[in-house]
């Protein structure tokens, strides 16, 4: 039977009764195991996180979407207390400008789902000045619907464990799906309109707004949306929120391809004022998200001296190794792997109930997302042989270190550079069942061992004492 153990050397605390940890797999250390040193530092600092994004969805058709329905309370508490989701992608899509109501036929079942997918986005103009509001010419009862079934709920969730959920609203427009109609977004001014609208009417109907803006969801698949009409876009909007009292963050470009990332960051940066008020600089991994690609738009993250973030990595996609290369290569600040529901696979019991399981990617995942808060600061975190051990640390605000390792096989581990106190031990095995989680001590010394025996991710958190800062 393989175990894991661990060793502190400095400190009598240390020496807690370990023997019994978990066993992972059926298979003993190799002799000759490699080992991996890592070392944090805390004085090499990187970015500050801005949470970990999800996007709302409803899913479509039958039994999904009842089978969502029948399971979203159980979803949420394990998106939050599980998982650690703590921002969410809200969509608006431009048809809301537009007095088809479509949104409503699809809901009472007057039409299906591809009779109401090509209605989503063409447009219809509440009147010809931009400058004045038609609220009758605005439907927000899809977006009205999504706040309400799971904005709200999460809202609360987070609000009750003394967190806060971030909210980014994001704008999308397929014109190519677009069959009759028209569409008038691409006007600079028309698109300040639809922006300010639907913050008025966020404000008033909830109380709130988005914390974020998310100009156009993938332009590159836009052929309206170019760099250039990204930019004047944000500067128009930009102006109408600041004379109504908002404060504009938008986020861009967004593209599908992130290759493409550098093109659309430099032409939006050419647009005399837009830059100003971007707040991310975000891209998916759908096509080319290669390493060098993902480090070019980090680079422009460090030129502008704006966050990073990858907002799309669907289906699985976005999982651990991903996730790790976007955070000490991209430097992104915020990391969305998969829809809320899709970290879920809803499986039906024999009785009829729903087993609401976790995915494999999320699973790994949350060995960061559970446990590095908003507001956190990554920091070094060096490891001596990255074919064994790949690390990254953060420093939460309440003080404490975080440390994350994806283990690429069995091995020795050794940390160094850890503060003195006591750390919650989780490790997530590629297969096999997850142990529970352990408590250990590292000495003043700062320093601790791990045996690993086998691949997957670990974490270790510091606890911070009661009446530490919070």
């Amino acid at each position: 039977m393989t175990k894991f153990s661990f060793s502190s050397a400095g400190a009598a605390a240390s020496a807690l009764a370990v023997s019994a940890f978990f066993v992972l797999s059926a298979c003993a250390p190799a002799a000759g195991n490699q080992s991996a040193v890592i070392t944090i530092d805390p004085t090499e600092t990187h970015q500050t996180m801005r949470g970990w994004e999800a996007s709302i969805d409803f899913p479509d058709g039958s039994p999904q979407r009842e089978q969502f329905l029948a399971a979203k309370e159980i979803i949420f508490d394990k998106s939050v207390d599980e998982i650690g989701i703590d921002r969410l992608r809200l969509t608006i899509k431009s048809g809301a400008e537009n007095t088809m109501r479509a949104w409503d036929q699809y809901q009472s079942g007057k039409i299906d789902y591809q009779q109401w997918r090509p209605l989503r986005y063409p447009t219809v103009n509440d009147n010809r000045d931009p400058n004045v509001i038609n609220w009758a010419g605005f439907d927000f009862s899809e977006i009205d619907f999504l706040i309400e079934q799971q904005v709200l709920p999460m809202r609360e969730r987070l609000a009750d464990r003394g967190r806060r959920l971030f909210i980014n609203l994001c704008y999308v427009a397929f014109t190519k799906q677009i069959e009759r109609g028209s569409y008038i977004h691409d006007d600079p001014e028309e698109y300040a309109e639809f922006v300010l609208a639907t913050y008025l009417h966020l404000q008033d109907k909830y109380g709130f707004v988005p914390d974020s803006w998310e100009v156009i969801l993938e332009p590159d698949l836009v052929p309206q949306w170019t760099p250039k009409l990204i930019g004047k876009a944000i500067v128009a909007a930009a102006k109408r929120l600041e004379e109504n009292g908002f404060t504009p963050n938008f986020v861009a470009p967004s593209v599908t391809n992130t290759a493409n990332g550098p093109r659309f960051i430099e032409g939006i940066s050419r647009v005399d004022g837009a830059m100003k008020y971007v707040s991310e600089l975000s891209y998916h991994r759908y096509q080319k998200g290669s390493p060098e690609n993902v480090a070019a738009i980090a680079r422009l993250g460090e030129k502008y001296d704006k966050p990073t973030a990858m907002l799309e990595f669907w289906f699985g996609r976005g999982n651990i190794n991903v996730l790790f290369e976007d955070l000490t290569v991209g430097n992104v600040s915020s990391f969305q792997g998969r829809t809320l529901a899709g970290h879920f696979d809803l499986k039906e019991t024999k009785d009829g109930s729903l087993n609401v399981v976790m995915r494999r990617d999320a699973r790994d995942n949350r060995r960061i997302y559970k446990y590095v808060r908003m507001g956190a600061v990554r920091i070094g975190a060096d490891s001596s042989a990255g074919h064994i051990a790949l690390a990254a640390a953060f420093i939460n605000p309440d003080g404490s270190e975080i440390v994350s390792v994806r283990t690429l096989g069995a091995g020795e581990l050794e940390f160094r550079g850890l503060n003195a106190g006591a750390y919650e031990f989780v490790f997530t095995p590629e297969k096999g069942k997850e142990p529970k989680p352990q408590t250990i001590m590292v000495g003043d010394d700062g320093r601790t061992r791990l045996s690993i025996a086998a691949k997957g991710v670990m974490t270790l958190a510091q606890r911070l004492p009661k009446g530490a800062k919070d």
